[in-house]
């Protein structure tokens, strides 16, 4: 039976609007389409003004350091978070794990952890739960950029059009992907299978469909992004399949990535030359965050497989979409029962209408958020 997520309603989101003003950084512009008038340059200084700028430049580079590194450190206490969203507050386990509950929705948080769980779905936060003086804290990006989205989608900004999907079949040409050398399957032939799936399905639901290939042919990650931008895409969906060399026979199941927030380390937490920058990706990082929890919770309805989180990733066509966007890693080529299931036209039908219930969460999702601004 296909679920619908449910969201929370009632508090008002004004404190953590300001939150998220707090912790972003100078307002994005969508990247001009054809046809559009791309943003002004700003113009050059004056070359007079050049030596004396320089003469402050170092400093100005530190403080501006300091001031990126604080941004991923500034935090809310988690009683207010729980009351803008009209949620109760209750200890599991005094002074280490807590439930926020209420309208419908629940968070288990971990003091000292970033894992959590949403709605019984598993998620990652950018900065772990931190508890000092008794006091119980949240990262003001998690609370405005991830978690309060995903619980008032109303939060996450206007709600963006949704007319056109870019779904993306990962690999492809003489990039094979993730590969079962002794099944002889290739992620490539099913990513390329499982839009061709999706595509009928959310045709029907009224959507225009591109896909960055249609083919068995190498596709640049950057073209990837370029395609579904020319195409005007409302929507970005990139399909995998994954891999493990150790544990391959314990680990199993589906993952959606979406773009880190601006400031924080991705979810594997390796240094990113990446974190200070505003990327495209970026944009729309309160829907990212909606789009993945629906994507990622439907599967888990629809399909009852193992859970192995909604995550955080600076991936490439990720990071360069300019429309809220989101990487699933619908299964585990390395397992090899897992790898039997996905060679099965049926049960990557399976997959494909699990994506599809998430598009359409997804939509209602939007739906919501025009209705109460």
């Amino acid at each position: 039976m296909r679920r619908v997520v449910p969201y929370l309603a009632g508090a008002c989101w004004a404190l953590v609007i300001c939150a998220a003003a707090d912790v972003s950084a100078a307002p994005l512009s969508r990247p001009s389409r054809p046809g559009e008038r791309p943003a002004a340059v700003r113009p050059a200084p004056p070359r007079s003004t050049v030596a004396e700028s320089a003469g402050v430049a170092a400093v100005g580079n530190k403080r501006a350091s300091s001031a990126k590194r604080n941004k991923a450190a500034e935090t809310m206490d988690v009683t207010v978070f729980a009351r803008q969203h009209g949620l109760t507050l209750q200890w599991l386990e005094p002074g280490k794990r807590f439930q926020l509950k209420g309208n419908g929705a629940s968070v288990e948080f971990e003091v000292g952890s970033r894992e959590f769980a949403i709605n019984g779905a598993r998620a990652f936060l950018g900065e772990a739960i931190r508890m000092p003086e008794k006091k119980a804290l949240i990262s003001r990006i998690d609370a405005a950029r991830f978690v309060g989205p995903m619980l008032r989608p109303s939060a996450a900004g206007p709600a963006p059009a949704l007319r056109i999907i870019a779904l993306d079949p990962g690999h492809g040409g003489r990039d094979s992907g993730k590969v079962n050398p002794r099944l002889k399957v290739s992620e490539k032939t099913l990513t390329l299978d499982m839009v061709n799936r999706m595509k009928p399905l959310l045709e029907k639901q009224g959507y225009r469909v591109v896909l960055t290939r249609t083919e068995d042919r190498f596709v640049e990650l950057a073209e990837r992004a370029e395609i579904a931008d020319r195409a005007g895409a409302d929507l970005f969906i990139s399909v995998h399949f994954n891999s493990v060399e150790s544990g391959a026979e314990r680990v199993t199941g589906v993952e959606v990535f979406t773009m880190t927030p601006q400031h924080q380390l991705s979810t594997d937490q390796n240094p990113d030359s990446q974190a200070s920058k505003a990327n495209p990706g970026n944009l729309y990082d309160g829907w990212n965050a909606v789009l993945g929890h629906c994507l990622h919770k439907a599967m888990l309805d629809d399909m009852k497989v193992p859970d192995r989180g909604l995550k955080h990733g600076r991936l490439a066509v990720l990071r360069l979409s300019s429309c809220p966007a989101a990487l699933v890693e619908a299964g585990y080529l390395s397992h090899p029962d897992e790898t039997r299931k996905l060679m099965k036209p049926a049960y990557r039908q399976q997959i494909a209408e699990a994506l599809a219930d998430g598009v359409r969460n997804y939509a209602r999702a939007l739906e919501s958020a025009r209705k109460k601004r």
